[in-house]
């Protein structure tokens, strides 16, 4: 095998690790769409616990106060929040890193991500959303809460977690899912 050869080869299988990485990242991609547009087709909750997406004329969606919830209702919403956080946060590498596994088993995380969560909401999903609510989380908050979040899980980091494909915690949230509802 010539030099050429073997260099047309580590040409080819380079090309395939990237094109490998494009597929994941078009499919996290069509996940982030899903969840957007199943958020929008939802129906808003009539109780104000702010897990409509809001529409023409409509609030924001409002905080979530898990100390007045019920523990269905805590379940409920930790899977909403779950599904947001593999879906449209983990596409962020940095978040990745950030949020150990462990991360719903944090109350203090659990809420920082809720915050995070409807001002994502806020931003892309509310009608009467502007340009400055989606700057206010891509500057502001996204940054602010990946920054508290390394200072919070640093005692559980079990090493480092690559870029690479993305993370799903799915196992370990409904753990606690399941453990709430039998509370």
């Amino acid at each position: 095998m010539s030099n050429d050869d073997f260099m047309d080869q580590a040409a080819v299988a380079q090309a395939a690790e990237v094109l490998a990485e494009l597929a994941a990242h078009v499919e996290s991609l069509s996940a982030a769409v899903a969840v957007l547009q199943a958020a929008q087709a939802g129906p808003s909750d009539e109780q104000g616990g702010g897990r409509g997406a809001g529409g023409k004329g409509e609030d924001p969606p409002s905080p979530w106060c898990w100390l007045r919830m019920s523990h269905v209702e805590k379940a409920e919403c930790l899977a909403e929040l779950a599904d947001w956080v593999r879906d449209v946060l983990f596409a962020w590498p940095e978040a990745q890193r950030a949020y150990a596994p462990c991360w719903a088993r944090h109350w203090d995380v659990i809420e920082e991500l809720s915050m995070l969560y409807l001002a994502w909401r806020t931003a892309y999903l509310w009608k009467e959303a502007t340009s400055r609510d989606v700057g206010d989380y891509l500057d502001r908050l996204l940054p602010a809460a990946i920054a508290r979040a390394v200072v919070r899980l640093r005692p559980c980091a079990q090493g480092h977690h690559p870029d690479g494909a993305r993370r799903d915690d799915a196992e370990l949230v409904d753990r606690t899912i399941t453990e709430l509802r039998l509370l």
